[in-house]
C-alpha cells in the first residue's frame, strides 16, 4: 500500500473510533459527521493507492471513480454510501435540513451510520494493497 493511502485510511480508523466515542457521549450528529468522514476518507485512500486524487465530501462520486476508472465493482457499498454522504451537510448546519443538527439524531441513527461506516471502512480494508 502507498505511503500516503496508508495515511489516509489510518485516519479513516481513526474518525471510526471518534464516531462511536460520540455515540457514548450523546453528541448524536457529531457521530453521524465522523461516521461520513471514515468512510470518506477509507475511499480516499483506496483511490489513492491506485494513484488517483479526488477532492469531494460526496461519497458517491468516490465510488464512481472507483467503478468507472479504478474498475472495481461498487454494488457491495453502494447502499452505505447512499446514506452517509448528505450526513457531511446535514450534521452539521441549520440550513441544510432545516433544524439544528443536533435536534436531528437520536441514537439509533448514529449506531445505524456507524455501521454504515464500519461496513465501508471493512471494504476498503479487503481491496487495499
Amino acid at each position: 500500500m502507498r505511503e500516503e493511502a496508508e495515511k489516509w485510511f489510518k485516519q479513516a480508523l481513526e474518525d471510526l473510533a471518534t464516531a462511536k466515542d460520540t455515540i457514548a457521549t450523546g453528541h448524536y450528529y457529531a457521530s453521524a459527521f465522523w461516521a461520513q468522514q471514515a468512510a470518506e476518507k477509507a475511499l480516499k485512500a483506496l483511490l489513492l493507492d491506485k494513484g488517483k486524487i479526488e477532492r469531494t465530501h460526496d461519497l458517491n462520486h468516490l465510488l464512481n471513480v472507483i467503478k468507472e476508472e479504478v474498475g472495481m465493482p461498487v454494488d457491495e457499498i453502494r447502499a452505505e454510501v447512499n446514506k452517509l454522504t448528505l450526513h457531511y451537510i446535514i450534521s452539521r448546519y441549520p440550513n441544510a435540513a432545516n433544524t439544528v443538527p443536533y435536534l436531528l439524531y437520536n441514537k439509533d441513527d448514529a449506531e445505524e451510520l456507524v455501521k454504515k461506516a464500519e461496513k465501508v471502512v471493512e471494504w476498503v480494508r479487503r481491496n487495499l494493497h
